[in-house]
């Protein structure tokens, strides 16, 4: 136990400061961007952003399930197992991703994309090469994923966490210096990320060689039973992520763009910033608790889950709650001069927000728990039915309500999903939801646990 005090410790302070970074990075950018880009073209960038989001959905969840097989094959003790992982996996990244990304981009190319979404201010050709950034980006990103699983299945959270964290922080600081001191465009933007994504993997490229010398790319491995045996999790994972991160969070975007132009989808972005940093606590928290969850699953300890989960239950929920008082609170006094007087708060507008977010949370950590052990695969289409049902509601709400429509159909999905998701996280755990409630209400058996752990991990040092 007082080893996993220790790893969860350290991979909460690790989350904890990346998610800072990447807190930051929307946060920072935004008035820099406003201010030298102007509100429209600002709102043109979000929407394009969101666009090129979508092709991560290429991948198919590939390094969240590989992952997660190859930390669950670590905890049994699986060593040919964990490697055929790490290998398939990585050959799929080198082969067969970049292959389907560039059909992908043949097609975009094709589209008129500038016109459907009025991208007018950054240009169609300027569209395509922020695609292909994009494009190189993901590819970087998903062989980044690959090895930093090398690391999380040995227990070294504190390094993959770090060194995103020192890229992010450099990534950010770039992107400062090129807007406000030579005047980029989006464009130029989209270059720079690209470049921090490949320095990003080759740090993690050093340490996980060093850590894992079983972690080798050898592209003569084909295993056609991974890839069937892997493929149902993965479409699972996908088609979750895509109900959540492609529906729920960058539909509105796109609905705004289509519907309104820049300067609405300006206004929700900037909204959508501040709610960020409930959705960083979440993850600080969630990010090495899952990573314990899988081995958990791997040692087929349904104890050990029941209290993780319960644990990221508590600690998330007390986040929204003072991250929702302090939006609340601080909201009018810093986002006149964080929009550079642009866009002002409303509180109807964040409660509105803050609804949508607090709707979706038990979702997300029902999600992240099925996730960790693979079983998401048959709640993700019925998932991502009831998101795009929530979506078509907020979008034919705009021209009545404006924005708050996207909103409100919003919230109505979170809520709809978390139920959904819950339900099939209790017959996953085949325990009665009452025993899992119990878990989680028992704030006073989790804090006399956490500080037993503390004691004798602050002992042995």
């Amino acid at each position: 136990m007082a080893g996993l005090a220790r790893r969860l410790a350290i991979g909460l302070v690790g989350q904890g400061v990346w998610r800072l970074a990447m807190a930051l990075n929307p946060i920072l950018l935004v008035p820099v961007q406003i201010s030298h880009w102007g509100v429209d073209l600002f709102g043109q960038w979000v929407t394009l952003v969101a666009l090129t989001s979508y092709l991560a959905y290429v991948n198919l969840g590939l390094v969240a399930t590989a992952t997660n097989d190859l930390i669950m094959a670590v905890a049994a003790g699986d060593r040919d197992r964990a490697r055929r992982s790490f290998q398939m996996s990585c050959n799929l990244a080198l082969i067969a991703l970049p292959l389907i990304l560039v059909v992908v981009m043949i097609a975009l190319a094709a589209l008129p994309l500038s016109r459907w979404f009025h991208l007018d201010g950054i240009g169609a050709g300027a569209v395509v090469v922020v695609f292909a950034c994009a494009a190189a980006q993901l590819c970087f990103e998903t062989l980044r994923g690959l090895m930093a699983a090398v690391l999380y299945a040995n227990g070294k959270y504190g390094a993959a966490y770090n060194i995103a964290t020192a890229i992010k922080l450099t990534e950010l600081a770039a992107a400062i210096i090129a807007i406000a001191g030579f005047g980029a465009q989006p464009v130029h933007v989209a270059g720079l990320t690209a470049t921090t994504a490949l320095i990003d993997l080759a740090v993690v490229i050093v340490v996980a060689r060093r850590l894992a010398p079983w972690a080798r790319v050898d592209l003569r491995i084909f295993d056609i039973g991974w890839l069937r045996e892997q493929l149902q999790p993965a479409l699972g994972f996908s088609g979750y992520n895509f109900a959540t991160q492609g529906v729920m969070i960058q539909g509105p975007r796109l609905v705004l763009g289509a519907l309104l132009g820049g300067p609405a989808v300006a206004v929700y972005a900037v909204y959508a910033t501040a709610m960020r940093l409930v959705d960083q606590l979440f993850l600080t928290v969630m990010a090495p608790a899952g990573v314990e969850i899988s081995h958990a699953a791997g040692r087929k300890d349904s104890a050990q889950l029941v209290r993780l989960i319960a644990f990221v239950a508590q600690l998330s929920l007390l986040a929204f709650a003072a991250v929702s008082l302090a939006l609340m609170i601080l909201g009018p006094l810093i986002f006149d001069g964080w929009t550079r007087h642009q866009i002002a708060f409303h509180h109807e507008l964040m409660i509105l927000y803050l609804l949508m977010s607090g709707a979706g949370l038990p979702g997300r950590i029902a999600a992240q728990a099925l996730i960790s052990v693979n079983a998401m695969r048959k709640v993700a289409i019925i998932t991502l039915a009831t998101a795009a049902a929530s979506i078509a509601l907020g979008a034919a709400l705009v021209p009545v309500a404006g924005l708050p429509g996207v909103l409100i159909g919003g919230i109505i999905g979170e809520a709809a999903i978390s139920l959904l998701l819950w339900r099939a996280l209790q017959g996953w755990l085949a325990l009665p939801f009452r025993d899992i409630m119990s878990e989680m209400t028992d704030l006073a058996g989790s804090f006399t646990r956490l500080r037993r752990q503390a004691a004798t991990v602050l002992g042995r040092r």
